[in-house]
């Protein structure tokens, strides 16, 4: 008789051997475009338009139809934290919007882009006058504990807590817009101490609700921060060092103290450089893996940490999704589980799956997982 879900995901967590490879679609990590979402599920057979599921302020889902998690064979289920009680997304006409940062958005192409930075012309001072999010509105954990019970009790799956916000770095040029905050980084460093000391803050107060709801039932925790691009990281290793990495620590610590879950942590990009200081704070599974050759290929990440990480993601969506055959998509899914091992591999797209990309592609990959052999 096989595992269950949740218990091939333990096993995983735990190193111990697998009746089959371990998949994930969805949340913030691993997620579609609404568009390619819709092809998807109609493809499946189960019609062109979204009823029970939830869509991101990046136009992305969040939560998906439950016929397609079990088409596709998805041991994860995930939860979420609330938004606050007081706070309510007005959508105008032209379709922008705030978020409740207070950063801009504006719909452009298939994506909602941010476009509006409230922090962009601030000084240190303005720090304490501006309406930050508060963390501990009680609406942001309302019903949370139930239903993590629930899904726990009646269900094998294996329960997530997804994201929370971007990211501690990322929400800082958020607020800042990214050009302004690199420079502070570089030539206001006063400023920019401040204002991720303010934002980590929030988030170590928004995890510590959220995991005194739900700590005791969920095995993973995604957090995040995009630290590389297509060929290398936004910012130096020093820099890194010096301003983001003991923040990234102290979160950590602070989620070790509510949960036994394992820490995911999502960054896209070439972050090859900076693998070894996530592992010493604490990160226990890398996301994406994005499929940059020489800068990001398995083979190199299985022989420096192969025994260090567990590795989500890896499936190309840039390229091979879009306009591979069918045969090319299964191979690499093959060659990602040979190289990285079936224990310490899950099998997701490497971000989120692009309007256009031919659903049966996508149903290849998650067949071509289901159907790996494990001796």
């Amino acid at each position: 008789m096989g595992l269950t879900y949740r218990e091939r995901v333990q096993a995983l967590l735990s190193g111990e051997r697998l009746d089959r490879p371990v998949v994930d679609l969805g949340g913030r990590v691993a997620s579609l475009n609404v568009s390619a979402y819709l092809d998807l599920k109609a493809y499946l057979g189960h019609g062109d338009h979204l009823e029970h599921e939830t869509v991101t302020l990046l136009n992305t889902i969040g939560r998906f139809d439950e016929r397609v998690l079990q088409r596709l064979d998805i041991p994860f289920r995930r939860v979420y934290l609330r938004p606050a009680s007081t706070f309510k997304l007005d959508i105008a006409n032209d379709g922008s919007f705030r978020d409740e940062w207070g950063v801009g958005y504006y719909p452009v192409g298939p994506y909602n882009e941010r476009v509006y930075h409230p922090l962009a012309n601030a000084t240190l001072e303005d720090l304490d006058h501006f309406p930050w999010p508060d963390p501990h509105d009680p609406g942001r954990v309302a019903g949370l504990r139930e239903e993590a019970r629930r899904l726990y009790e009646e269900t094998d799956y294996s329960l997530v807590a997804g994201h929370i916000s971007a990211g501690i770095f990322q929400d800082c040029w958020n607020l800042r817009g990214m050009e302004c905050f690199l420079e502070d980084m570089a030539l206001n460093r006063e400023f920019a101490e401040a204002l991720l000391d303010r934002v980590l803050a929030i988030h170590i107060a928004l995890w510590e609700h959220f995991l005194d709801a739900v700590g005791d039932y969920v095995d993973i925790v995604e957090t995040a921060d995009d630290l590389g691009g297509q060929t290398g990281l936004l910012i130096s290793p020093r820099m890194y060092r010096e301003l983001i990495k003991p923040r990234h620590a102290a979160l950590n610590a602070a989620i070790r103290k509510r949960t036994q879950a394992k820490i995911l942590y999502h960054s896209c990009g070439a972050i090859m450089p900076l693998i070894d200081d996530l592992i010493e704070i604490g990160v226990d599974i890398l996301n994406p893996i994005q499929p940059l050759p020489g800068l990001m290929d398995p083979e190199e990440l299985r022989t420096r940490y192969g025994d260090r990480l567990i590795f989500h993601g890896g499936l190309d969506v840039q390229s091979l999704l879009p306009a591979g055959s069918l045969d090319a998509v299964r191979a690499h899914v093959r060659r990602y589980l040979d190289v990285l091992g079936p224990e310490r591999y899950i099998m997701a797209p490497a971000n989120t799956v692009q309007p256009g990309t031919p659903p049966e592609n996508i149903v290849a990959a998650y067949e071509a997982a289901r159907d790996y052999p494990i001796g």
